[in-house]
This record gives structure tokens, C-alpha cells and sequence, in this order.
């Protein structure tokens, strides 16, 4: 079919496209195609051969044969037709067969003029079809390649245990456990920790990789490896509260160039608290009465609670008296350092409650750790009391001097409980406590009374340091009527000395409290009640002691003094004397010992002590004395005693012989005691020349006549 065209590629394209200048009016005659087919190439007319593009440039259309006149056609009226029209009267022009061929070339003809624009988009459609299989080829196979070398998924896992919930204060611990589910390892993999507030850590296996204790490096992750974190501290917190653990896993596939992440949240729920209160306010409280409040703080765990802070509110109703121990700011806050694993605190608030006869004032009790300035409440309580009429009235009366506040070792105290029904109802089953508590200044339990040597009429129950009396023993306990009561009447003897073992055995008290319970009441119901007696607090003065002696001979039996012994008449014998003092529980200061020497006795001037001043003599009131600034407690038991040493002589008269001679008068020993702010003084014998603690001098006291 190609050899039946005779025209460039190029001009087909442009008579296509409408590029062409419109072909203008021409005479010349057309040339058969068919008488073309048979020519040689040789003899082809040169002029078909011209370029589609050179001819377009002139805008003519070349002409082919020479011009017949009856030929002619109008080309004026062709060039206002549209380019779509003119493409086809060329294509007519081309294609229309020469007359007398058959129908075959004229279809041929005609079909070739349709099959060329659609042989054009057809191998356009192919080009196209060629280019989109090879990219979705390529895509396909980079997908293959990839999927198979890179493929991740993110199967990593990060699971924890813990317990669901713990008591406050006490240890928890979190167990954490990472998994690498995939084929490929994971690098640089490090787990850190946000902990809750109130968190503190204690412990972590492995070892946490930061000094903050909360980030872990774990390395590289093998695939279808893990590894476990335990993370263990203590968690404070309130009540019912809930604390959240925030784990965050950092981790780099080992076939990737960025980083990954997975987080985790643990929830622990703070159920209870090992921090416990236990305050004890009266059920019924007697207005304008001082009142008692103990309150135990508790620690059920099993470890020691650190920094721990009771915070109570009173009443506006209630009047604060004193505390033991005081409060550590204003009236209601106590800072406790320390309470032990399964031990206690106890504090006593006493004061005055004032108002009207059935207000039911509330004490409010909370105690915690203080984190970031404020108390983390672990243990809150409250306590309600109710105002009442007058009823049960419980008084401790002491018959000693100064009322029992101030005691010496080897005193008697004497006790006596009243006891008188108020009300207008009657009371049966009241009991009544008395509980002695004896502390050294360190706040050791010690032993002060001799209880077992006590004289008690009504024969209370003693159980420890507390006695008991109850309608067994007092049977008038059993109903009181109104308007009535009665007394119990108690002595307590107080040991002759205290124990001294250790430093702290000073500064000796002790703590009378009475309190008085009511079984029932005819018109009232619910609990039993109570009421106490305003305690006694008793403070026990210092046992100081001097002990004045004269002596001849030391210890060793060597002489000290000189002179005839035993003394004789008209020959001078010299002795030494000496105090020695002791101090037993309390500070003493301005401690003065003194002796009156007797006018036949002569001061040497000799002495010497172990402290305090020397000893001074005045020879216008004959005065011997040694002053001492200050005594510590526990001299002459846990440290030496102090020692005051002077010599005086002596030369008999022929009166004297048969007697004795008098060589220092009687010793006083007055001091301060700073913990009871008592004067004390202490007043010891004369000394003889009997010498009763000189050993080697006994039998030579009596003055005798000089020997020739």
C-alpha cells in the first residue's frame, strides 16, 4: 500500500494537523494515482517529491502537471472554510481514485483514509499500556525485594505486673517485661520511667543506667528475645488514691535509620495505709472540765515510717492547755522523725472544752509525709464528743506538801480519789483506773513507787504499773446513786534511790492518771462513758550527797597526817580532812560545802580538789568552804565522785585526856537543782578524832598524857 504514495511523512502530519496554508485556485491537472503506481521511481515527477514543511512556508501548493482551462476552480470562496474542512477535501483530493478503477481500490482507498488516524492513537494507547506494565513491574518486584528483607511490624511488647492495690507506706514493686515478637533484632533499645508523686526509689534489677534511678539502656533485643525490669520503692499516698506508672520503651530496628516508641501505663491503687491513728476522745466530756485526748500514731508496716507529721483540728470550742510531748509548731503540728516497723507514737493533748449541754464538738486527725510542702495525708481520723450535764466527777487530791509535784527519793505519796455521781441518774458498774507512768529523762519506762509495798484500804487490782478498782473491790461501785460517791485512799512509797545504768537515768517523772468509766446510766443509751481526774505530774529532786571524813592513815595504811596518835596532851598531831560528793539524776549548780573548824583546831593551809574552787578558810568565822559551779547528774556513779582534801592540827590540853577531840563541826552542803528548780541542802555530822572510817586509826581517838 506505501508504494502507492509518493509524499513525505512530514507533509502528512502537517495536512493532518491543519498546518498547511489553505491550497489557493489552481489550473494545473491532477495526476492519476494509478498512472503513478506504474511509473519508476525515476520518473516521478520531481516536484511531488518537495517537502510538506517547505511548502507550507511559501503557502502554495506545487504544481504538478500543466494548468487545462477547463479546470479552473474558485479559490477564493476556499480559504474562509474551517481547517477541518480543508483537511478533508486534500484527503479526497489524495485518495480519490482515478476513474475506471474498481471498487476494491475504492474501498481500499477509502479505508486507508479512515485507518490512519486510528492507527495513530491505537500505537499511541500501546506506547502507553508498555510504559504502565514496566512501572507497575518495577513496582511489584521493589515491593517483593523490600517485603521480604525490611518487613516490620512493630511486635514489640511491653507488659508489666503490680499489685492492683497496697497500703500506703509500704514497698511496691513493678515488674516490667519487654518482647521483640520479630524477625529482626532491635538496637539501642532503653526503657525509662515517669514514677507518680509520692514514689520513692528503693532498689531496680538490673541496675537503673542514670543517677536519677529511672532509665534502664537494655541494648540490643535479638528477634524473638526479651528481657524483665523490676523496679521496687515505697508509695505514699491518700486513701483510695490512684498512682500511675508511665514506662516508655525507646528501641531502633536494626534495618531501619529512625527510632520507635511504645508506652505503657501501670495503675496502683493506694488502698489502705500501714499509717494508723487510733485518737481517744470522750464520748461525753464535761464542760469547762480539762480534758485528755490521747492519740496513738501506728505503723503496721514492716519498716520504719521517716518524716511524719500529725496535724490536728480542734474544735473552735476547745482551748488548749499542754501536750506531751509539745508540739513541734503553733498548738496542733508534730513532726515525728522516726516511728519503727510495727511501733507506735503517743500523743497527749490536754485542754478545756466550753459550751452548752449537748454540742458535739469534732477533733479532726491527719498524719502523712510532707512532699513538696504540702502533708501527703496516709491516716485520717476524727472523734466526736458530746456535752453534758455535770455527771460522774473524778478529783485526784494529793495530802503532801506542794501538792505531790515535787518528791524526794524515799518520800510517801499520799493519794485520794474522790469519786461523787452528778447526775440525776442513777450510775451502776463504774470503774476506776489509776495509771502510773515513770519515765527517766529519756523516756525509758523506769521503776519509781514500790507499788508492791503500797498501802491501798479498798485492795485495788494491780496489773503492771496500773491498779483497778471495780464493784469487786469498792462495792459501792456498783450503783451510785445521785448525789452520792465516795473515796479511795492510796499511799505509794517512793524507792529510796533510783537506778542509775545509763546516762539517760536522769531527770526522773512520773504521770498519775485517773479515770473513772461508767457501765450504764438509767436514762441513757449507747456506749459507756468516761471521765478523768486532772493527772498528777510528779518531778523527783536529785540525791546529792556529801560525806565529810578525817583521816590518819590512807588506804594503804600509810601515814597522812603526823604527830602523836592516839593525840597526847601538850604535842601537836595534824589530820587530813575531807568531802567527797556525789550527785545522783538531776543538774545541781551553785554547790557551797562548808565546816565550822573548832577553836582549839588550826588550819594548815594544806589543800587540794578534784573541782571546783580550792578551799578557802576564814579566820574571823572560822569557816572552812569549797565551792563547786555545777555537779553533772550521775557523779559518783557513772563518773567519779568530786573530792575536797585540807589538813587542820591540833595540840591537846591536860582537860582533854579521856576525851575526844572535836576537829571539824557539822558539814553543809546547799546546791540548785535545775530540773525541779529546788534549793536542796544537805547537813552531815561532826568529826572526831574517833576516825571511824580511818581502818588502821580505830582505838586512837582518846586524848592520853604525853609520855616522857
Amino acid at each position: 500500500m506505501q508504494s502507492r504514495f509518493f509524499f513525505s511523512e512530514s507533509r502528512f502530519f502537517a495536512i493532518l494537523h491543519g498546518t498547511m496554508a489553505k491550497p489557493k485556485a489552481s489550473t494545473a491537472k491532477r495526476v492519476p494515482i494509478r498512472k503513478l503506481k506504474s511509473a519508476e521511481p525515476d520518473e516521478l515527477p520531481e516536484k511531488l517529491e518537495v517537502d510538506a514543511a517547505d511548502e507550507a512556508q511559501e503557502g502554495t501548493t506545487p504544481v504538478h502537471a500543466e494548468a487545462q482551462p477547463d479546470e479552473d476552480v474558485e479559490a477564493d470562496d476556499e480559504q474562509d472554510e474551517a481547517p477541518v474542512r480543508m483537511r478533508g477535501d486534500v484527503l479526497d483530493a489524495i485518495y480519490k481514485p482515478v476513474p475506471g478503477d474498481d471498487d476494491d481500490e475504492e474501498e481500499s482507498s477509502q479505508d486507508l483514509k479512515k485507518a490512519m488516524p486510528k492507527s495513530k492513537k491505537k500505537r499511541r494507547l500501546i506506547i502507553l499500556f508498555v510504559v504502565l506494565g514496566i512501572l507497575a513491574g518495577a513496582t511489584l518486584a521493589g515491593y517483593l525485594v523490600f517485603r521480604s528483607s525490611s518487613r516490620f511490624s512493630e511486635r514489640v511488647q511491653l507488659t508489666a505486673k503490680a499489685p492492683a492495690g497496697i497500703a500506703a507506706g509500704d514497698e511496691v514493686s513493678v515488674v516490667v517485661t519487654v518482647t521483640n515478637e520479630e524477625q529482626i533484632a532491635l538496637q539501642n533499645a532503653e526503657l525509662t520511667l515517669t514514677p507518680p508523686e509520692g514514689f520513692t526509689f528503693a532498689s531496680s534489677q538490673p541496675a537503673a543506667s542514670n543517677e536519677f534511678n529511672n532509665a534502664w539502656h537494655l541494648g540490643t533485643l535479638q528477634k524473638s528475645a526479651g528481657t524483665t525490669v523490676t523496679v521496687k520503692g515505697r508509695l505514699v499516698g491518700e486513701q483510695d488514691q490512684e498512682k500511675v506508672f508511665r514506662f516508655t520503651l525507646g528501641y531502633r530496628p536494626s534495618n531501619f535509620n529512625y527510632d520507635f516508641q511504645k508506652n505503657l501505663e501501670v495503675t496502683v491503687r493506694i488502698s489502705s495505709s500501714v499509717l494508723q491513728l487510733q485518737p481517744d476522745v470522750p464520748l461525753r466530756v464535761t464542760p469547762g472540765v480539762q480534758t485528755q485526748i490521747p492519740i496513738v500514731v501506728l505503723n503496721t508496716g514492716s519498716a520504719a515510717l521517716e518524716d511524719i507529721r500529725l496535724v490536728v483540728e480542734y474544735p473552735s470550742s476547745f482551748t488548749f492547755g499542754s501536750a506531751t510531748p509539745k508540739p513541734s509548731r503553733e498548738e496542733n503540728i508534730w513532726d515525728i522523725a522516726s516511728i519503727p516497723a510495727k511501733g507506735q507514737t503517743k500523743i497527749t493533748v490536754t485542754g478545756v472544752i466550753q459550751g452548752n449541754v449537748g454540742d458535739t464538738p469534732e477533733f479532726k486527725f491527719r498524719a502523712g509525709r510532707v512532699l513538696t510542702g504540702e502533708l501527703q495525708v496516709q491516716a485520717e481520723a476524727s472523734g466526736i464528743g458530746t456535752l453534758v450535764q455535770p455527771g460522774l466527777q473524778v478529783t485526784l487530791n494529793v495530802t503532801n506538801p506542794g501538792g505531790g509535784t515535787v518528791l524526794s527519793w524515799g518520800d510517801m505519796l499520799n493519794l485520794s480519789i474522790s469519786y461523787k455521781n452528778e447526775s440525776e441518774s442513777n450510775m451502776q458498774d463504774v470503774t476506776i483506773v489509776a495509771e502510773l507512768r515513770e519515765k527517766n529523762g529519756g523516756g525509758k519506762d523506769v521503776k519509781i513507787f514500790e507499788l508492791d509495798d503500797r498501802s491501798d484500804v479498798q485492795k485495788g487490782t494491780l496489773s503492771g504499773r496500773t491498779l483497778t478498782w471495780t464493784k469487786a473491790q469498792v462495792p459501792g461501785l456498783a450503783k451510785i446513786e445521785p448525789g452520792k460517791g465516795g473515796d479511795i485512799l492510796l499511799r505509794l512509797p517512793v524507792r529510796s534511790g533510783p537506778d542509775i545504768t545509763e546516762q539517760g537515768d536522769k531527770n526522773f517523772t512520773s504521770t498519775i492518771a485517773v479515770r473513772a468509766s461508767v457501765g450504764s446510766m438509767d436514762d441513757v443509751t449507747g456506749k459507756n462513758f468516761e471521765t478523768q481526774a486532772k493527772p498528777l505530774e510528779t518531778k523527783f529532786s536529785t540525791k546529792l550527797n556529801v560525806e565529810p571524813e578525817g583521816r590518819y592513815y590512807s588506804d594503804e595504811q600509810v601515814p597522812i597526817g603526823a604527830g602523836p596518835l592516839p593525840p597526847q596532851v601538850g604535842k601537836e598531831t595534824t589530820y587530813e580532812m575531807s568531802w567527797t560528793l556525789t550527785n545522783a539524776t538531776n543538774e545541781t549548780t551553785q554547790i557551797v560545802v562548808s565546816a565550822t573548824l573548832p577553836d582549839a583546831v588550826v588550819w594548815t593551809g594544806v589543800q587540794s580538789v578534784t573541782a571546783g574552787q580550792a578551799v578557802t578558810f576564814d579566820p574571823t568565822t572560822r569557816e572552812v568552804s569549797w565551792r563547786v559551779n555545777r555537779v553533772p547528774p550521775c557523779t559518783g556513779s557513772l563518773f567519779a565522785s568530786l573530792e575536797a582534801k585540807f589538813q587542820v592540827k591540833v595540840t591537846p590540853v591536860a582537860t582533854d585526856v579521856g576525851k575526844l577531840l572535836s576537829l571539824l563541826g557539822q558539814t553543809v552542803a546547799t546546791a540548785r537543782d535545775e530540773f525541779t528548780t529546788q534549793d536542796l541542802r544537805v547537813e552531815k555530822a561532826i568529826i572526831t578524832s574517833d576516825l571511824p572510817g580511818d581502818v588502821a586509826a580505830q582505838g586512837k581517838g582518846l586524848v592520853v598524857e604525853a609520855t616522857p
